[in-house]
């Protein structure tokens, strides 16, 4: 399975006590589904995936299976901090029909490359379903070598994906495509911030929130025919509002979840506390760029 296109990344909806709310997450499924998405993922940042329990994990997955039906490739995320544990994660997450594998190397506690290689390859060896890595090392400040992914993929095949969550991606892409295979393929994240350089540098697809994932794919579907011309300028319509949603995680949360309700597959646009809230300013300006990316 090769990764390629838009992917988003669903957001865990909650009741305003708190709680789990399977049936907006259920919905969600549908609304990604029904836009035309190329695959989702679930859990991510976004989806406030440190807030939940490893049971609320479980079950939210179970959920998005389901919801799924066959009908997108449903990547599920082994983002525990322990080897032990993630590949407990991995092979639960199987288990219950995931097309593909995501894995988050451990970043709570500082930690050496090499100790990073040998839990990818823990997780790796423990499921050999098609895999991404989620290099986050803007967000969490590890750093491998290419030699040494080139060397995971060699001994792991089914590793077939990178998602470059640097700030920018682009260089990163330029460097990885130097020592990768060719099938290899390379997704974005950071809302696509720099959708029009990666494109040009040879990403294969963006991972963003779902709140404006209709938008998202009539960017990506423009600007992969033209990133210099039309591409480019709705490209620029979109550019406020991933700005403005990407000033923090927790604003990147709170502006995908308020934009769900707004679209009415979310009940309700709570963040788990602690988080963000939007206030009655933000969500003025909120309006106005999603109104502007919509044009």
């Amino acid at each position: 399975m090769a990764f390629k296109g838009v992917i988003p990344v669903l957001q865990t909806p909650f009741l305003e006590d708190g709680s789990l709310d399977l049936n907006s997450l259920t919905a969600e499924v549908e609304y990604v589904s029904e836009a035309g998405a190329d695959g989702l993922v679930f859990p991510g940042f976004v989806s406030e995936w440190w807030k939940l329990t490893s049971e609320e994990i479980d079950l939210c997955a179970q959920t998005i299976t389901q919801a799924a039906r066959g009908r997108l490739p449903v990547i599920l995320n082994v983002t525990a901090q322990s080897t032990y544990v993630a590949i407990q994660q991995a092979q639960r997450f199987a288990s219950l029909g995931a097309d593909g594998l995501m894995c988050l190397p451990p970043f709570v506690v500082p930690r050496s490359s090499d100790a990073l290689v040998a839990h990818l390859a823990a997780v790796l060896g423990a499921v050999d379903r098609p895999h991404i890595l989620q290099y986050s090392a803007s967000l969490t400040g590890i750093h491998l070598e290419s030699g040494q992914l080139s060397a995971l993929h060699d001994k792991y095949p089914h590793l077939g994906c990178i998602k470059v969550d640097f700030i920018p991606p682009g260089p990163a892409i330029t460097r990885l495509r130097r020592v990768m295979p060719d099938s290899f393929t390379y997704l974005i994240g950071f809302a696509g911030l720099q959708m029009p350089d990666a494109i040009t540098r040879g990403a294969h697809g963006v991972m963003g929130g779902a709140g404006h994932l209709r938008e998202d794919l009539v960017v990506w579907s423009r600007l992969i025919q033209d990133t210099n011309g039309d591409g480019y300028e709705k490209f620029k319509s979109l550019l406020p509002l991933l700005n403005s949603e990407m000033q923090t995680v927790d604003l990147s949360i709170a502006t995908h979840k308020w934009l769900l309700k707004q679209q009415g597959a979310f009940r309700s646009a709570h963040v788990r506390a602690p988080g963000a809230e939007l206030d009655e300013f933000q969500i003025v300006e909120l309006s106005r760029n999603w109104d502007r990316a919509r044009a």
